[in-house]
């Protein structure tokens, strides 16, 4: 795969760290990680390249959120430009540059967040030596924590793009990705991807790892009131590793611990409920929300340009479908963020000195709802699963109340899934939902009916199957292709 090198030397590799090494990189960048961490700005610089790789345009800076509503029946492409086209009318191959991103950035994440762990893991067993304080100490507690969150989160989203969907009481053997292990993967090492239940342990895995890390940070901040670490919504603060669990869960179906998970996390985030208003500015403004609890900093200096969310539904010409825009009610606040005459989104239109910079939400307090909602509707709970639904469904001033809410379960949930779409258009939920679901739903602007998404899969990138590493392809992925 040394067609992939190409893509690595535009990023700055703040460690000159590799991806995983079965990418089959040249061996100039892989520093070991004895040299590469000696002390705790090194690890920061580390989790920060993480960041990095996490946020860009590759990854889920663009490409992941494109994809979710793109590959769905929420946006469509412009013919004339050619963006996301291949995705959006289902006309891609194993080749696809988009897909190859996708994969080789999550991959950067995983590579990176597995060094700053292992190098951070180092220089703590150091701490002596080094005569760091009880406050680096703590610092690096949680650089590990976020680490292990983040990485979580990725192997998240590669093994909904890449693999078939875990389905909840069946043995989930079907392929998932290549899963991260405490060390580095060594150049030249042969490899194979676990199954999508291997994958889901995993991913717990690290959450656990990720709560339990930040636990020492707890206990500090408990005993230096003055001098706390809190890490905020621009990393994997405390709060997002409890919004991370509850989407997880919402995806496997354990929908008890979805909710207390949601609720564990807006509980921390301890912010006050957003007006209307609010709502709207939050979309022009790089300012922390009281909406967010996880999103993507992102600044003028980035020079995101022709890679931006905002080019691919500006200049690029992206749309909304027209399904979207009839679901809202009339008088929807929401409406004001979509040019209906273009069925242009605003989501992410930029600020007021830079039109191709906007912070990208991951989570936010609304999903955290919504998530209860879905969680409580499954369980039969109506009351407070319409309590929940309340939260985003008032943004239609035609709702006031949770009786002006279906109360029936299967209107509920398909309510619920209704609403998610009104509240998730643009920032990539929609696929993701299809997929897990098992909903049937039109794509490439309706040219397919009933789509099966969640007996889809994408392919592996042809390069990384080619390299002969040992990443096989998923087989007949060809054949599910809507038709």
């Amino acid at each position: 795969m040394k067609n992939k090198l190409k893509y690595l030397i535009g990023l700055p590799v703040l460690l000159l760290c590799s991806c995983n090494d079965f990418l089959d990189l040249d061996n100039f960048q892989n520093v070991p990680t004895d040299d590469a961490y000696k002390t705790v700005q090194d690890v920061q610089n580390g989790m920060n390249g993480m960041y990095y790789a996490f946020g860009y345009y590759y990854f889920y800076g663009r490409n992941v959120v494109a994809l979710g509503d793109m590959a769905a029946d929420n946006a469509v492409a412009s013919a004339s430009t050619g963006h996301f086209l291949s995705i959006n009318r289902y006309n891609f191959s194993d080749t696809d540059g988009n897909l190859d991103e996708i994969w080789l950035g999550g991959y950067q994440v995983l590579d990176r967040a597995t060094r700053t762990i292992a190098g951070a893991k180092a220089v703590l067993e150091k701490a002596g030596a080094l005569h760091l304080s009880d406050k680096d100490v703590a610092s690096l507690h949680s650089y590990i924590s976020q680490c292990y969150a983040l990485r979580a989160l990725s192997q998240h989203v590669l093994v909904n793009v890449f693999a078939l969907p875990y389905k909840a009481g069946e043995a989930n053997s079907q392929l998932g990705i290549v899963l991260p292990g405490e060390e580095p993967i060594p150049s030249f090492t042969k490899v194979e991807r676990a199954t999508v239940d291997a994958t889901y342990a995993n991913i717990l895995a690290d959450i656990a790892e990720s709560a339990k890390w930040y636990t020492y940070v707890d206990n500090y901040n408990l005993n230096n009131e003055d001098d706390v670490i809190l890490p905020d919504q621009y990393y994997m603060n405390r709060a997002a590793i409890y919004a991370l669990e509850a989407r997880v869960s919402l995806y496997m179906e354990n929908y008890n611990r979805a909710i207390v998970a949601a609720d564990s996390a807006v509980i921390l985030r301890n912010a006050t409920e957003i007006s209307n208003e609010a709502y709207l500015k939050m979309w022009s403004s790089t300012a922390i929300s009281d909406e967010d609890i996880f999103t993507i900093a992102k600044s003028e200096n980035d020079n995101l340009s022709a890679n931006s969310l905002n080019t691919l539904y500006g200049s690029y010409r992206g749309a909304l479908t027209d399904t979207v825009v009839k679901i809202f009610g009339a008088d929807d606040v929401r409406l004001k963020l979509i040019d209906i005459k273009t069925r242009h989104p605003k989501k992410f239109d930029g600020i007021p000195t830079s039109q191709a910079v906007n912070n990208i939400p991951v989570f936010r307090i609304s999903e955290m709802k919504l998530i209860e909602a879905e969680a409580y509707a499954h369980l039969n709970n109506t009351g407070e699963a319409q309590k929940a639904l309340l939260y985003t469904a008032k943004r239609n001033p035609a709702i006031t109340a949770v009786t002006d809410l279906p109360s029936g379960t299967a209107d509920l949930l398909d309510f619920i899934a209704q609403e998610r779409r009104r509240e998730f258009f643009e920032e990539g939920f929609r696929w993701y939902d299809a997929r897990r679901t098992g909903m049937l739903i039109s794509v490439s602007n309706g040219s397919y009916k009933d789509f099966n998404v969640a007996a889809f899969v994408y392919p592996i990138p042809a390069s990384e199957v080619n390299a002969g590493f040992g990443v096989v392809q998923n087989p007949d992925w060809e054949n599910n292709m809507p038709s």
